[in-house]
C-alpha cells in the first residue's frame, strides 16, 4: 500500500504513514495501489486502473426517506423516533467504523436515564461522524449539538441525509 498524501510505501496495517505522518487512506494526491501520482480530484488511478474512491460498508443499510420518517415519528407518538435513533446510531458507527462505539440501544438506554442530556453528547457525535463520513474538515458536530437543543429531529434528518448521500455515492 502507498500514502495517499506522500506517495511512499506504507504497510498494510499501517494506521499513519511513518513518512509523512498523515492517517493511513487521507490525502488525495497519490495512488494507494500504485504510488503514481494523481489530479487530486480523480475517481481513477490512470496509471493501474484501481478505484480511487473509498468503499463503505454499505451492505444491509437501506436508504430512508426522511419526511415519511418524520411523519412516522409523529404519527407513533415518538415510538418509530426510537427505533429510528437506534438504527442512526448503528448505521452511522459501521459507515465511519466505528462500529465498537457505543451501539444505537445503549445510546437509546443512556438517554432515558439521563432524561435527554446524553441525547446532547449523542447529537454532537453524530455531527462528528457525518464529518468523517463526508471527508470534510467541517463543524458539523456544534450544529447538531445546537439543534438538538431546539429541534431534535432536525439531527435525525441530518444524520439520515448524511447516510442517504453515503449510500448514493458508494
Amino acid at each position: 500500500m502507498y500514502c495517499r498524501n506522500c506517495g511512499k510505501e506504507i504497510s498494510d496495517e499501517a494506521m499513519i504513514c511513518v513518512h509523512c505522518g498523515v492517517p493511513a487512506g487521507k490525502g488525495n494526491t497519490y495512488c494507494s495501489n500504485c504510488g503514481g501520482e494523481v489530479h487530486p480530484e480523480a475517481v481513477i488511478c490512470v496509471n493501474c486502473g484501481v478505484s480511487l474512491k473509498k468503499k463503505l460498508p454499505t451492505e444491509g443499510i437501506q436508504k430512508r426517506n426522511i419526511a415519511v420518517a418524520i411523519i412516522l415519528t409523529i404519527i407513533t407518538c415518538g415510538i418509530y423516533g426510537i427505533y429510528w435513533f437506534v438504527k442512526l446510531t448503528n448505521e452511522m458507527n459501521r459507515l465511519t467504523g466505528n462500529e465498537q462505539d457505543t451501539s444505537g440501544g445503549v445510546a437509546c438506554l443512556l438517554t432515558i436515564v439521563t432524561c435527554g442530556i446524553y441525547s446532547i453528547y449523542w447529537a454532537y457525535r453524530m455531527g462528528e461522524k457525518r464529518d468523517r463520513l463526508a471527508e470534510k474538515d467541517s463543524s458539523s458536530a456544534i450544529l447538531y449539538l445546537v439543534l438538538s437543543l431546539f429541534i431534535s429531529i432536525a439531527v435525525y434528518a441530518l444524520a439520515q441525509d448524511a447516510i442517504n448521500k453515503a449510500i448514493e455515492n458508494n
